[in-house]
């Protein structure tokens, strides 16, 4: 997709687009500035090898021999063994229950330092204030104390066979973490784009129905006009062949006059011959012709 021709159909658009626009920046701005805040605070412990009594203080001291020496983790080949159970139990759904119980947030952190030797452990918590951050991270400090020592008591062993959690960098303040809030920004953006093409498909769509609408109304209204002339060319035909029958051409209609008057004056002469005595009858015009060519005959012999 060419992006100059999606630039170019925003714009003639945009009508339709710019209010989404106007709407999406408004709330990423509000968001970024106003939305929820996420805070974390990391804490991280060093796991410390038991002070277990050596062979001469045993001697010194009989009664450390009575003590209960049976630390499975002492005894592993894998000195991290520790390590990788503490942080299992820490992650696993139990943890989270007992978090949620106080009232605090679930989301939170617990993996070995990056930089450590696999005896270091970070316990990060995330709340929605800095004060609740650090909540969360106290609560899993004391549940990360717990489940060491009772990970290693599973046989009974005694406090002096136990790894110990030593703190080694505690929270003094809680830290925003930006990432959260640009992420919501991201979210209203994405948003806004998927919006904004489905505005940009009304435009397209209102324009289309507009051409459309337009065209009929140009096909309806010459298709009206042709019908309309149609129908005087029509009645001019109609009326001139009309004419032509009632009339004829001029000389047959002045004949036609002539023999019909002709006719009427002949007609009242025989009428009128029943009604005037036979020596008064006035000839007719047939007679007086007839008699002018007999006189015209007699005067040339």
């Amino acid at each position: 997709m060419d992006p100059m021709s999606v630039l170019r159909t925003m714009w003639k658009h945009k009508w339709y687009v710019l209010p989404v626009v106007l709407v999406t920046l408004i709330v990423a701005v509000y968001v970024f500035q106003f939305g929820p805040r996420l805070y974390e605070s990391t804490m991280s412990y060093a796991l410390v090898n038991p002070d277990t009594p050596t062979e001469s203080e045993i001697e010194a001291d009989p009664s450390l021999k009575l003590l209960n020496s049976d630390n499975p983790y002492l005894r592993a080949s894998n000195p991290t063994l520790i390590t990788d159970v503490l942080i299992s139990r820490m992650n696993d759904g139990e943890t989270a229950d007992g978090i949620a119980e106080r009232g605090l947030s679930t989301d939170f952190k617990v993996e070995k330092d990056a930089g450590g030797n696999g005896f270091v452990i970070d316990i990060t918590g995330v709340g929605t204030s800095a004060a609740e951050s650090l909540e969360v991270t106290q609560a899993l400090s004391e549940v990360l104390v717990d489940n060491l020592r009772e990970v290693q008591t599973v046989n009974g062993a005694d406090d002096t066979y136990l790894y110990t959690a030593l703190p080694v960098a505690t929270p003094n303040r809680a830290t925003e973490q930006f990432s959260s809030r640009l992420r919501s920004v991201i979210s209203v953006l994405i948003a806004g784009l998927i919006v904004t093409f489905g505005a940009v498909s009304l435009g397209r769509w209102v324009e289309t129905s507009r051409g459309r609408r337009a065209s009929t109304e140009r096909g309806r209204r010459h298709s009206d006009e042709g019908g309309r002339d149609s129908a005087r060319t029509s009645g001019g035909r109609s009326a001139a062949r009309g004419a032509d029958r009632g009339s004829g051409s001029p000389e047959r209609a002045g004949a036609g006059g002539r023999a019909t008057g002709i006719e009427n004056i002949d007609e009242g002469v025989r009428s009128g011959d029943d009604r005037v005595p036979s020596g008064h009858r006035p000839r007719s015009a047939k007679a007086s012709r007839t008699e002018s060519t007999s006189s015209s005959s007699s005067s040339a012999r």
